[in-house]
Formats: C-alpha cells, structure tokens, sequence
C-alpha cells in the first residue's frame, strides 16, 4: 500500500541539476523494481556499471526503489558516492513517486522532488540527464524507454539523449519494432539513431566515453 507523500522533498528541482553541465555529468538508470528471476540476470551487471559510474564522477538518477534494478543502482549511489558535510551520498539522485510506495530510503540520497504519474516523472528525468542507462523491467520500463527514444525523434538535435538499452535478448522485439516502423517510411530515421542496444558491461563503458 502507498503512504503519504513526504513534505521536505523539494516541490522543484534545484536548478543546479537542470544545468547542461550537470545533466552532461548525471545518468538516469531504469529497469525493473522486482527482483525476479529475468531481472537477477541484470542485476549484477548493473552493481558493476553503475559502481564504476560513481567512481568516475558520475551522478546516478533514479526512482529510489530497494528491490530489482532500482535497488542496485541506488545502493551504488549510497555506497559509492561522495558525501556532504552531513554524510549525505551527493551522487545519488533520486525522482520520489507521490505518493510513497513505503520503501524508499530518503536518507541516502538527494530526492530532487517528487512525481505524480508515469508520464511527469519521465519528463523530471530527462530534465536532469541527457543519459539513460535502462535494464529490462515491466511495462512502465517499456513506457520510459519509449517516451525517451519519441523525444528523440521529434526533439531538437541538441536536446537528444543518449539512451542504452541493456538486453539484446530483452529488447529485441522493441528494436524489431522500430525497424519495421524505419522500413515502411513512418520515421524517418533508422533505430540505431535513436538508441543503442548492447549486452554487456564493456558495450556500456565505450558507449560512456
């Protein structure tokens, strides 16, 4: 069951996180909340990049989930990053659904400001980062990778993202989808254009630089 929104998480996010400096410098990683047995295929490859995100100064966004792939991309953040004068993790970014699911621990990372549908938290993400790491998950992960790669496509070119999507075996049937819509003339560019696929952790880092 959700419970009550929190009420000293930021209405706003600080404009220090919209800049293009930091959005260059902040990457959002999507993927699953459950950790099921599809996902815990993931799950380590996700620990290892996204430690060695932080470890390269990189900031993590994410939705602040415990289980699943929000799980260990926000223990990365908690564990690896730098932290403030109050022991706070400054690399560890996170976007609060409103109301609280009940398991998110608020005390690890910064909460830039809370979200109160699917469609609002998206928009919050791609304010803050201009790169997306996503790992397979269920239908709202599918929703978020495809509302990033139509933003790409109609957005203005300095506006695109960079968007990775992790599964070839996963993502197969949205990468076929989007040849076929590139094959009978519906967009206009091919899917490479739009987002990459890959399978491992070396695909990602070169993908980084």
């Amino acid at each position: 069951m959700k419970v009550s929104f929190k009420s000293n998480i930021p209405i706003n996010i600080n404009p220090q996180y919209c800049t293009k400096q930091s959005r260059e410098n902040t990457i959002g990683i999507l993927g699953s909340s459950k950790s099921t047995d599809e996902i815990m295929k993931y799950m380590d490859l996700c620990a290892s990049v996204t430690k060695s995100m932080v470890q390269n100064k990189k900031n993590l966004l994410h939705g602040c989930g415990n289980s699943g792939i929000m799980g260990v991309a926000y223990n990365s953040g908690k564990i690896y990053s730098k932290k403030d004068s109050n022991g706070k993790p400054i690399q560890n970014l996170a976007i609060i659904a409103q109301p609280l699911w009940g398991d998110e621990d608020l005390d690890n990372c910064i909460p830039l400001t809370t979200s109160k549908s699917e469609a609002d938290r998206i928009e919050k993400f791609a304010s803050v980062a201009d790169i997306f790491v996503i790992f397979p998950g269920s239908s709202t992960t599918l929703q978020e990778a495809t509302t990033l790669i139509t933003k790409n496509y109609y957005g203005k070119p300095e506006e695109k993202k960079k968007i990775i999507l992790v599964g070839r075996d996963f993502f197969k049937g949205l990468q076929e989808q989007y040849q076929q819509l590139y094959n009978s003339k519906l967009i206009k560019c091919p899917p490479e254009e739009l987002f990459t696929v890959v399978d491992t952790e070396e695909e990602i880092e070169a993908l980084l630089k």
